[in-house]
C-alpha cells in the first residue's frame, strides 16, 4: 500500500497539469482571486486537507493579486500574508539553473561543458565505464544519478557545505546511461549549486542574491533566512515542526521568499520588469533550451532548467519536509501564478492549477479532489497501525501476567512445550526483524534508498516511524510471552 501511495503521489505531482488539460468551457471571472467557484472549490480542498496555511498569488498582465488563508503560526494566530516568508522546496531549482545561465552569459562556462572541467575529482561510471558527464545533463536530470541518493545527504548538526554535498556523487556508479531516460534528481541541482560556487568564486547563495535575487527585487528572499512556522502531522494533529540544517540543501530546494517576492519573479519570467540585460538575456537562454537537450517524458511533457514544461506553459511543484509549494508561467498567456503552504500538502498544487483553469474561463476539473493528500495520509495510517498495536501490546501484557494461572489448569506435556516455543521463536524472531527495518523498507521500495531511520524522521510523519516501532514491540513482547510461557509449564511439570 505504502509503494502505491507513494508512487500515485510522485506521479500526480508530475503529472497534474495533464488532468487538466482538456476540462469544459465556463465563462472567465473578472476578479479571479474572489471568483466564488474558484474559492468555494480551494476551501473546500482545505477543510478536507486540513492545511494550517495557504498563499496564493496571481500575475494576470498588469494585474497582480493575492489571496491568504489560515494561519502562519496557529499558536500565536498569525495569519497568512502576502510577506510571510516561505520555504519554496524545489521551485528553488529554477534559481538554480538560472544562475548557470548567468555563468554562460558571462563567458565563464558552457551547459555543453564537461563536470570535471570544473570539479577535478569527478569521477563516474556507467556498466564499470567512466562517463564524462556534461553540465545540461544535470539541468535536464538524464545524467544518470539517481534520486536515492538525496538518502544519503550528511545527517549531522549544522548545515552541510554545498562541497560536501556534491562530492556525495564521487566515484558514483551510475544507474543509467546517461540521456536514455529522464530521472528526477535532487543531488544533480546541488551538484551545479557547487559548480556555479565554483566557477564564480563566491558562495552559491551570495551569487544567486547578488546577480538574481537583488536585481529583480526580491529583498526579502534568500537561503538559510527566517520563515514562518511550518508544521506536520502527529496522530491527526498538526504540530510546528521545523526542519534541521542539514537537511536545508541550497541548489535543489532551499531558498526560502515571499508570495510578493515570488510575484516579481514570475513577472521576470514574463518579461514585465526592467533589468540588466546579462540576467535578462540568462532568461531567456534558460526558457530556449535546444531541442536536444530535452528528455521526453511521455505526453508532451519535458523538464529542463529547473521548469517542467507541458502544453505551452512551464510549471514546478516543490515539497519539503514542512513546505510545499506550486509555480506556473504561461508566457503566450501572459499568466503566472505561485501557491504554497507551510506544510507538506498537494492543496498547494490544487489551489494553483484550479486557478490556472479559472482564469483561462475553464471549468475546475473535479478529479483532483479523488487524490490523496500524501503526509495526511500517510499519518492516517500509521495513527490506525499504532493504536492497533497499542490494543495488541495491552492485550500481551494482561495474558502474561494471567499466563501462570491458566496453565495451571491445563495439562500441557513438557516436550510438545518446547516444540511450540521453537516454531514460534522461528516465526517471531525474522518477523521482529522485518518490523524494525520496515521504514527502511518501504521507503526504499518507493524508490528512496535504504535510508536512515534520522533522515526517515525528517521526510516522514514521526507517526510513520512510531507505528512501526510500536509493532516491534509487539512481536518482541509475543517472543517474551513464548518464553515465559515455556518455563512456566516446565516449572508446572
Amino acid at each position: 500500500m505504502f509503494k502505491k501511495m507513494i508512487t500515485r503521489a510522485i506521479a500526480v505531482t508530475l503529472a497534474l497539469p495533464i488532468l487538466i488539460a482538456a476540462p469544459l468551457r465556463a465563462s472567465a471571472a473578472d476578479a479571479i482571486p474572489d471568483n466564488s467557484e474558484w474559492n468555494a472549490f480551494v476551501e473546500e480542498k482545505i477543510e478536507k486537507d486540513d492545511p494550517p496555511g495557504l498563499a496564493v498569488t496571481l500575475v494576470n498582465g498588469s494585474d497582480v493579486s493575492f489571496k491568504n488563508w489560515g494561519y502562519a503560526n496557529i499558536k500565536e494566530q498569525t495569519p497568512v500574508t502576502e510577506d510571510t516568508v516561505f520555504g519554496i522546496a524545489s521551485c528553488s531549482k529554477a534559481f538554480t539553473a538560472l544562475s548557470v545561465y548567468l555563468l554562460q552569459e558571462e563567458g565563464k562556462l558552457s551547459i555543453e561543458d564537461s563536470v570535471s572541467d570544473y570539479l577535478p575529482w569527478w569521477n563516474v561510471t556507467w556498466n564499470g565505464q567512466p562517463q564524462d558527464t556534461k553540465i545540461w545533463q544535470l539541468l535536464e536530470h538524464c545524467s544518470g544519478i539517481p534520486d536515492s541518493t538525496m538518502m544519503q545527504y550528511p545527517v549531522n548538526d549544522g548545515t552541510p557545505s554545498n562541497e560536501e554535498i556534491a562530492r556525495i556523487a564521487e566515484n558514483i556508479e551510475l544507474v543509467y546511461e546517461p540521456e536514455t531516460r529522464f530521472e528526477y534528481c535532487n543531488l544533480g541541482y546541488d551538484i551545479l549549486a557547487y559548480i556555479t560556487e565554483t566557477v564564480s568564486g563566491v558562495p552559491f547563495e551570495e551569487y544567486v542574491t547578488n546577480e538574481i535575487l537583488q536585481p529583480i527585487g526580491m529583498t526579502h528572499s534568500g537561503y538559510h533566512i527566517p520563515t514562518t512556522q511550518g508544521y506536520r502531522w502527529l496522530f491527526r494533529r498538526l504540530l510546528p515542526y521545523d526542519e534541521p540544517d542539514f537537511a536545508l540543501t541550497s541548489g535543489d530546494g532551499g531558498l526560502r521568499s515571499t508570495p510578493k517576492d515570488m510575484s516579481l519573479w514570475i513577472e521576470a519570467q514574463l518579461g514585465h520588469l526592467e533589468l540588466p540585460e546579462k540576467l535578462k538575456n540568462a532568461i531567456t537562454a534558460s526558457q530556449e533550451t535546444p531541442e536536444a537537450y530535452k528528455i521526453d517524458m511521455g505526453n508532451g511533457m519535458v523538464q529542463y532548467n529547473g521548469w517542467l514544461c507541458y502544453d505551452g506553459y512551464r510549471y514546478h511543484t516543490g515539497t519539503n519536509a514542512n513546505f510545499s509549494s506550486l509555480i506556473l508561467v504561461d508566457k503566450e498567456r501572459d499568466i503566472g501564478i505561485f501557491s504554497v503552504s507551510n506544510i507538506w500538502t498537494y492543496t498547494a498544487d490544487y489551489a494553483g492549477n484550479s486557478l490556472y483553469q479559472a482564469v483561462k474561463g475553464e471549468q475546475i476539473n473535479r478529479q483532483q479532489f479523488e487524490l490523496l493528500d500524501p503526509c495526511s495520509t500517510v499519518d492516517k495510517v500509521s495513527t490506525c497501525i499504532t493504536v492497533i498495536g497499542v490494543i495488541g501490546i495491552l492485550m500481551i501484557i494482561v495474558l502474561m501476567f494471567t499466563q501462570k494461572k491458566r496453565l495451571a489448569k491445563k495439562q500441557i506435556l513438557l516436550k510438545k512445550e518446547k516444540k511450540r516455543l521453537c516454531i514460534r521463536c522461528c516465526v517471531l524472531i525474522p518477523l521482529l526483524v522485518l518490523s524494525t527495518l520496515l521504514p527502511k523498507i518501504a521507503v526504499s521500495i518507493a524508490g528512496y534508498g535504504f535510508a536512515s531511520y534520522k533522515m526517515i524522521g525528517v521526510w516522514f510523519p514521526y507517526s510513520f516511524l512510531i507505528a512501526f516501532a510500536v509493532l516491534s514491540v509487539m512481536v518482541l513482547l509475543m517472543i517474551i510471552s513464548s518464553v515465559t510461557r515455556y518455563f512456566a509449564v516446565k516449572s508446572i511439570n
